[in-house]
């Protein structure tokens, strides 16, 4: 499809300069032909009017013949240079559709488990005795499955409205320190009470002006990535610091770390530094969504990690003032 289309692009831009220099040339030959005409009425010592318009001809066809050289050397540079900038223009499009259908197959990949599940357990109940236990059994993998398709579209859905750039964030004037502080309570009760909380280092009065649901959202997903895949007893560390007009949220963790090559991909959607099946269970959605919702809400969300020491995530907002 990017083949045929690159070469319509690349004719269009061969036919266009071609139609022009068609007519330049044109507008030249004439002009030259015009100016170039013999005149036999300035002077006596014409005595031959027949060689004087042979003359005039021969150089009239020597000046189209380097025309035509002209034109054809022009547009075959022109060509080479339009076949070159039909694929740059169609460079992004083609990563933009590349990137679509491997964002399609992997949300297909990652429904199709859940939805398996709810099928295979479905069929089971149905297919044996109408024993009691193995209802129950089977209604809870059916809304175990449920409630795991369920998050995952949430999150489909939440990442493109976070792409959407016509949508605004709700802003709110808000303490960001007192943001995390709720946020990290919050996500630890719904870890388990007795499961060790992250360290707070909360800086006083950071007001930022953001949606504090989606900032709270990306400070969530954050921690649930330093606990799901750190070691256990991993110490996750959560700081909040102004930096001239800005304010940062740093989450630190002790865990193995992170390779420079899968970086480079961490908050693509999908993506997974391990795919294994030992392997922590999660959509692979958390952090290209906190991505999103970080530069939604006019930030950014960057990491620095090495093997062995750990990493560091680095949510920097717009301060208020």
């Amino acid at each position: 499809m990017f083949a045929r289309a690159r070469r319509r692009l690349t004719l269009l831009y061969i036919w266009l300069f071609a139609l022009v220099l068609g007519l330049f040339s044109a507008a030249f030959y004439v002009a030259l032909a015009t100016v170039l005409a013999p005149a036999f009425d300035i002077g006596p010592e014409v005595t031959s009017e027949q060689a004087a318009d042979i003359a005039y001809r021969a150089t009239i066809e020597q000046i189209g013949l380097a025309l035509v050289v002209a034109d054809a050397l022009a547009l075959a540079i022109v060509s080479a240079a339009a076949w070159l900038l039909a694929a740059r223009t169609l460079a992004p499009i083609r990563d933009a559709h590349a990137r679509q259908r491997r964002f399609v197959a992997d949300a297909s990949h990652e429904m199709r488990s859940p939805i398996a599940a709810i099928r295979s357990s479905a069929e089971a109940a149905l297919g044996g005795p109408p024993d009691v236990g193995e209802l129950h059994r089977a209604l809870e993998q059916v809304a175990d499955a449920s409630q795991r398709l369920s998050a995952v579209t949430a999150d489909l859905l939440l990442l493109a409205r976070a792409d959407e750039r016509t949508l605004e964030p709700r802003l709110d004037t808000f303490d960001l320190s007192v943001l995390v502080a709720e946020t990290v309570g919050a996500e630890r009760a719904g870890r388990g009470l007795d499961e060790p909380a992250a360290d707070l280092q909360l800086g006083p009065d950071i007001l930022v002006r953001a949606d504090p649901l989606e900032v709270g959202r990306v400070i969530r997903n954050l921690l649930d990535n330093a606990f799901r895949y750190g070691p256990p007893g991993v110490t996750v560390r959560v700081r909040t610091r102004r930096s001239d007009r800005e304010a940062i949220v740093e989450v630190v963790d002790d865990g193995p770390g992170i390779v420079a090559a899968d970086v480079e991909h961490l908050f693509e959607p999908f993506y997974r530094v391990r795919a294994d099946a030992s392997a922590p269970h999660g959509s692979g959605l958390g952090l290209a969504l906190a991505a999103r919702l970080a530069s939604h809400n006019g930030g950014r969300l960057t990491v620095q990690s090495r093997p062995g020491f750990g990493s560091t995530f680095r949510l920097v907002l717009p301060r208020f003032r």
